[in-house]
């Protein structure tokens, strides 16, 4: 059996307020991280509701203009398609096809 060694009591107090520190340092990141995220999450939601209004006004503005939205471009797949007057074409890279 070892024989017990003794600790001096400084050594154990700084032990302590070491991991006191690492605590505290810990808790801090973690409240930073939460604060980071519900402002991440509050910009989401903004943005989610813009493009749903953005997209509801798209559709009416094609439905005035007798134009319909398709699916994306399949060659460039930077626009949905608009489809009009037996037509589809890709605002962005002009790709252009009959229906």
């Amino acid at each position: 059996m070892t024989p017990r060694i003794p600790t001096r009591t400084g050594d154990r107090e700084r032990s302590h307020d070491a991991v006191r520190t690492r605590l505290e340092e810990t808790t801090m990141r973690l409240e930073r991280a939460e604060s980071q995220l519900r402002d991440v999450t509050d910009r989401l939601e903004r943005t989610e509701s813009k493009l749903q209004l953005l997209e509801r006004t798209l559709h009416a503005v094609a439905r005035q203009s007798n134009v319909s939205i398709g699916g994306p471009c399949d060659r460039c797949e930077r626009s949905c398609l608009l489809i009009a007057d037996g037509m589809m074409q890709c605002p962005s890279c002009g790709f252009r096809r009959s229906i």
